[in-house]
Order: C-alpha cells, then sequence, then structure tokens
C-alpha cells in the first residue's frame, strides 16, 4: 500500500479504503500531509479535531513525516481504481494539494480526473475570496472541480465568513459552529444553514448513509465544534 520513496521534499498521502471512524462509516478517506494545510484557517494553530490527539493524529503525524502513504502519483491512481459510484472522503485530515494558502491546480486536476464518476469530496480552507492572484486561482480552481463533479466544499469559521464565502460562488458552504447553537438559522444575509445531520440528537447517520456534503446545493451545513479542542474552535466560530 505504501510508496518508498522518501524525498524529503515530497508529501505523501494515504488512502483507506475502509474508515473506521463511526461518523464518516466503511467508506473510503484519505489524509493529506500537513504541509498542505493553509496558514489562512485559523484552526491550524489551535481548535483542529484532526491534531487534537487520539488515533487521527497519530496516523495523520505519520502521513506528515512521511512514515505511511504515497507520492501524488501513486496515490491518485488509487483514487482511479475506486469503483465507479463509490462515495468517498478526500482528507480527514490535510487540504487540497498544494503548500500552504496556494492550491496546485494541475494536481487537483488530475485528481478531478481520477475521481470522474465516482462520488468524492473534500473541504478546503485555502482562500478563495478577494482578487488577488492566490484567490484568484484558488477560486477558479475549485470552481471547475466542483463543475466536474468532485465536491470541494468551501470551510468558513462563522456565519460572516459563510457568507463571504457564497459570495465567491465556486462551491457548496459548510462553516463551523459555536457548541450550544441550534440545529437550524440563517447566515447574517440570510442564507439557510443546518446542522450535520450525523450531529442531530438520536441520529445513526453518518457520512456514508447520508451523502449531503457530496452533494452541489445551496444549503449550507454547519459543523458544530467538536473534538478535544471544541472550545477553541467554538470560540473562533463565534468571532
Amino acid at each position: 500500500m505504501h510508496n518508498n520513496n522518501n524525498n524529503n521534499n515530497t508529501p505523501r498521502f494515504h488512502l483507506t479504503m475502509k474508515s473506521g471512524n463511526v461518523k464518516t462509516g466503511p467508506i473510503p478517506v484519505s489524509t493529506s500531509a500537513a504541509s498542505t494545510c493553509p496558514d489562512a484557517c485559523p484552526l491550524k494553530a489551535k481548535g483542529c479535531y484532526a491534531s487534537a490527539g487520539g488515533p487521527l493524529a497519530l496516523h495523520w503525524r505519520k502521513v506528515s513525516e512521511q512514515g505511511r502513504g504515497d507520492d501524488w502519483t501513486t496515490f491518485v491512481s488509487r483514487i482511479s481504481a475506486l469503483p465507479s459510484g463509490q462515495l468517498w472522503r478526500h482528507n480527514q485530515a490535510g487540504d487540497l494539494p498544494g503548500e500552504n494558502n496556494q492550491i496546485d491546480t494541475d494536481a487537483l486536476a488530475q485528481l478531478v480526473d481520477a475521481s470522474e464518476g465516482k462520488r468524492g469530496w473534500t473541504y478546503t480552507h485555502k482562500p478563495v475570496s478577494g482578487d488577488g492572484n492566490e484567490a484568484t486561482c484558488n477560486r477558479a480552481a475549485v470552481r471547475q472541480a466542483n463543475e466536474r463533479g468532485f465536491t470541494v466544499n468551501l470551510s468558513a469559521d462563522n456565519l460572516a465568513e459563510a457568507d463571504e464565502l457564497k459570495a465567491a460562488d465556486c462551491g457548496p458552504v459548510v462553516v463551523v459552529l459555536p457548541i450550544d447553537s441550534p440545529l437550524a438559522m440563517s447566515t447574517p444575509n440570510g442564507h439557510k444553514v443546518v446542522v450535520c445531520p450525523a450531529q442531530r440528537p438520536g441520529s445513526a447517520a453518518t457520512c456514508a448513509s447520508c451523502g449531503l456534503c457530496q452533494r452541489q446545493r445551496s444549503v449550507i451545513v454547519g459543523f458544530l465544534a467538536h473534538g478535544t479542542q471544541a472550545r477553541a474552535a467554538s470560540a473562533i466560530a463565534q468571532n
């Protein structure tokens, strides 16, 4: 399962064929090296559930330190080999290919090609708002991925930012919500927000059974701050 190329300048990418995460359900999930995470993400320094400890944090560290996973070309070939119609999640930890805030547009296009005919989705904190060259390039790459069937959700850290990302008009939006948020609400600009079905009281929903985040949609999906750093993430969401 692993490529043994240990070039220190090459980030690693790992595909788990059957996730053991009860919230995700038994579908393929990937993990990208931490170097893909943008400084634009306020959870990078604190509040990120994936770095807060436990099995996922240990797994992510191994991928980031090149003790586990594949180079990009090998990883993409694994995605190509997934069955037609397969629901799969890219990046239970990590972000789209590319160092820091910039998306590697060629690499993303390769991933979109590999996922054609499958039901792939992911989330990104890479900046897509504004008129700067970086955001403009990112926005075009994300829009093309969504148009071609690979769903890239734009990750907002509060309701005001969710409105900004809706205005970018290049993909569906998700948002981190304070722990005590209601199950449905609206952004300041009136966009509807619903809490992830798996986080609703008494719900047995998983990503495998729901698939809402994989759909192109107008509604914003909200995630109640969770994990061992939930308080930090909740504080960010209240800004």
